[in-house]
């Protein structure tokens, strides 16, 4: 290991003889006193040694004399590294700085990761820590993690807790979120009833606070109390809540969809440009000369990738791509088969919207072609907790007896 090591600083090169030569070449090392390690037999008899640079210069002088014939590698180790260096001073530049803003940003949070969040988005709670002064590039040796975790679950409703370790320039976010009643509560003499925001004939009632106002099998109309928040006591006296409940109703809801034969559509002509920009820490620099767009017309597509060398460590630098495509507007017929195919694909991406807050008992669809135009109209018969509240104010209730 150390004559290894010693070549390297020193230089050295890969010295080949073949078998006519090689006891003529080993007997004249040995004679002066040339050192040389590694040797290896090639499988066609020539050999081969590792020497280093100041004893092959005095070897090809010796050689030269008795006519020893050799080949020789060229210079390896250290000498040949400082020497491509010398040659390229802005690469020696670079290293240099290179680690100095290695040890510069050893006390900066380079990455953020959350854990624990199921309900609360990750950029919200990126966003809202940046809002508190912690974000990416900032130096956590100055930061109050006490502090800010208290600060942080003060401000916010949804989080009971939070918790943040630096695991070297990662800063681990756990978050454990609070499920909270999120039912209005009645205060300063504010009260509610339950109202049917459409018609509907009633399944079933299912009251939490107030007095129910229909029963299973009621027709009700959009507006029509469902649960009130006035209610009698036995005594025939009233009092007030503030109504809850679901009011579960069979209804029915419209969907058409219209889809013509002729219609605009884009068409990329193939022309685009592309604009790149940097992002270290907090500091974007632009790649470009600036410069407006000429396109009359183009679709604009930002993408954003942080860099991650060989998929080990996430680096506090984005790459930011802005590509322009320019299209144009024209005119394009389809024949009926593909409207039609059209339609049926916005249908049932209409049907989903709908019956997002109920369930889907049974359509009924009719379709026609008329003037160009393919339309399906459809009768979506459903189940829907159809009450929304409605607030009232219980003196103003009072003044109207």
């Amino acid at each position: 290991m150390f004559n290894k090591l010693r070549h390297y600083l020193t230089g050295w090169r890969r010295l080949t003889v073949d078998s006519k030569n090689a006891a003529g070449a080993f007997d004249l090392m040995y004679k002066n006193e040339i050192r040389f390690s590694g040797e290896q037999m090639m499988a066609d008899g020539r050999v081969t040694v590792m020497i280093r640079e100041r004893e092959y210069k005095r070897f090809t002088i010796l050689a030269e004399e008795t006519e020893i014939e050799y080949a020789a590698s060229e210079l390896l180790g250290l000498p040949v590294t400082l020497g491509f260096i010398r040659r390229r001073p802005m690469l020696l530049i670079g290293l240099i700085l290179a680690v100095f803003w290695l040890i510069y940003s050893e006390n900066l949070v380079w990455d953020i990761k959350i854990t624990g969040n199921t309900k609360t988005p990750t950029d919200e709670i990126i966003n809202h820590l940046s809002d508190l002064g912690f974000e990416v590039g900032t130096n956590f040796k100055k930061v109050n993690f006490n502090k800010l975790h208290a600060t942080y679950v003060a401000e916010q409703q949804d989080i009971a807790w939070l918790s943040i370790y630096m695991n070297g320039t990662v800063a681990e976010v756990q978050v454990k979120e609070l499920y909270e009643d999120t039912r209005p509560k009645h205060e300063g003499g504010i009260y509610a009833n339950v109202v049917a925001t459409e018609d509907g004939v009633v399944e079933s009632v299912n009251v939490f606070e107030g007095q129910a106002a229909v029963k299973a099998g009621d027709f009700v109309r959009a507006g029509q109390v469902l649960i009130s928040g006035v209610v009698e006591n036995k005594d025939g006296s009233v009092r007030y809540e503030y109504a809850a409940g679901e009011v579960i109703c069979k209804i029915a809801r419209k969907a058409t969809v219209k889809v013509q034969s002729e219609r605009e559509v884009k068409r990329y002509t193939g022309q685009e440009i592309t604009k790149k920009s940097v992002k270290i820490f907090k500091k974007s620099i632009n790649l470009f000369i600036k410069g407006g767009i000429e396109y009359p017309t183009c679709d604009k597509i930002d993408m954003m990738e942080q860099l991650c060398p060989f998929g080990l460590v996430r680096l506090p630098v984005w790459i930011n791509t802005t590509v322009y495509k320019e299209y144009e507007t024209v005119v394009e017929t389809v024949p009926p088969s593909t409207a039609a195919d059209d339609a049926l694909r916005q249908l049932s991406a209409l049907i989903k919207e709908k019956t997002a807050d109920g369930e889907l008992i049974s359509k009924s669809v009719t379709t026609e072609f008329d003037n160009g135009v393919y339309r399906i109209d459809c009768l979506l018969h459903m189940l829907c907790d159809i009450g929304t509240t409605a607030e009232f104010y219980a003196e103003n209730i009072e003044s109207q007896k």
